[in-house]
């Protein structure tokens, strides 16, 4: 689990893809009443904090197919989480979706 009361050690290093391998200390919480996860930690590139939100079921809120919005099962190698730090590191390309250094890597869910 992680600690949010520790002081972010952000650097302002250049963009670059860095693939990392599995990453522990993140913090898995349920959104959502359950339809959802919100995985948070420290980006191993560049040292900021990082959210990332994955949601569960079709997402619409209405009435429509009657279905469970359970989490789909944990990949056994985790799920890959991209730095979204919210810092504008240099180089980074226009059409990037993530605001962040351009790292990712795998985190455990549990």
């Amino acid at each position: 689990m992680t600690d949010d009361t520790r002081v972010e050690h952000h650097r302002s290093i250049p963009y670059q893809i860095k693939d990392y391998e599995l990453q522990p200390g993140f913090a898995a919480k349920p959104l959502d009443g359950g339809r959802g996860i919100n995985v948070t930690g420290i980006c191993p590139g560049c040292g900021g904090r990082t959210t990332t939100n994955w949601h569960y079921g079709i997402g619409s809120g209405y009435k429509s197919f009657r279905r469970k919005k359970t989490p789909p099962p944990e990949p056994a190698a985790g799920r890959t989480v991209c730095c979204d730090c919210g810092h504008g590191h240099s180089d980074r390309p226009a059409d990037e979706p993530f605001l962040g250094c351009g790292a990712h890597w795998r985190v455990k869910m549990s």
